[in-house]
């Protein structure tokens, strides 16, 4: 039985992303360890529905992200999505009817699919997040008649700030 637990090789460094990765990652390895104590049917269907609405909530907090900062490789990236979804849905009801070997298929599957998606889609979105977080709004303008140097310059924050000796710096 591989270890399934949540590392910094799966941060994609934004907190809410890697929260939500954190507890699906537990999920699975909660799942896991019913299948290999041979635990109760019951709550191994309680842990499936509960991993599964885990990710499906997850999925859809990345698509909304994706959507709000124009990401360009949404369709892409909700391939992917779809595509985990499709294999969660293939393997419930064999699990749910108590077969253990499609459990471990689909314990098999998300492991590997996690961690891929993690290292390259997800830190490809979270990279582009960032990116969007840092360009978007740093000055405010304002457009008037007045001189640049008669003008009270506020950035994002509310910091003030004078344009004019920033341009001297550079």
């Amino acid at each position: 039985m591989r270890s399934i637990r949540w590392t910094t090789s799966e941060a994609v460094w934004i907190e809410e992303i890697d929260d939500d990765h954190k507890e699906i990652f537990a999920g699975l390895a909660q799942f896991q360890k019913i299948l290999c104590d041979s635990g109760p049917v019951t709550e191994l269907r309680k842990t499936l529905k509960s991993m599964a609405a885990t990710i499906d909530g997850h999925f859809e907090h990345e698509e909304r992200l994706m959507r709000a900062s124009r990401y360009s490789s949404l369709r892409w990236h909700q391939g992917l999505h779809r595509a985990a979804r499709r294999n969660l849905e293939q393997l419930t009801p064999a699990i749910e009817r108590g077969d253990r070997e499609a459990g471990d298929a689909l314990v098999e599957y998300l492991m590997n699919w996690l961690r891929d998606h993690t290292r390259v889609a997800d830190r490809m979105m979270a990279s582009h997040l960032r990116n969007q977080c840092l360009s978007v709004g740093k000055l405010v303008f304002r457009v008037g008649t007045k001189a640049a140097d008669a003008c009270t310059w506020v950035d994002s924050t509310g910091k003030t700030f004078d344009p004019l000796a920033e341009t001297k710096r550079l």
